[in-house]
């Protein structure tokens, strides 16, 4: 299994309802594919927060570059400050504090 963790600044607070809703969207998306094991969003220190585990790596990429979440990364840029995604291999879903201390790790060190 493959868990994809992403963490969201948003530029400017008026920016949130149209984020909201893409998010969600893409986030119907992740829970209606047969090969998405877990998706979720949550907030954690003033960001936004996607967590979704895979059946593998061609399944994450698929869903990555189609549908409602192809087009919330085509705007990524006007809405976000950042937006740092991180995968790494588990053996169960992780739970959000496991994926976040993994997040800040990698955010931390390639800033």
């Amino acid at each position: 299994m493959l868990a994809a963790i992403g963490g969201v600044s948003l530029k400017n607070w008026f920016y949130a309802p149209e984020f909201v809703w893409r998010a969600g969207r893409a986030l119907q998306q992740a829970q209606g594919d047969p090969l998405c094991l877990h998706a979720q969003l949550f907030t954690h220190e003033g960001r936004y927060f996607s967590l979704s585990v895979w059946q593998n790596a061609e399944a994450m990429l698929t869903f990555a570059h189609s549908g409602a979440h192809r087009r919330a990364m085509a705007v990524a840029a006007k809405l976000s400050i950042s937006h740092e995604f991180h995968h790494f291999p588990c053996i169960a879903v992780p739970t959000e504090e496991q994926a976040l201390r993994i997040w800040k790790q990698r955010y931390h060190a390639a800033n």
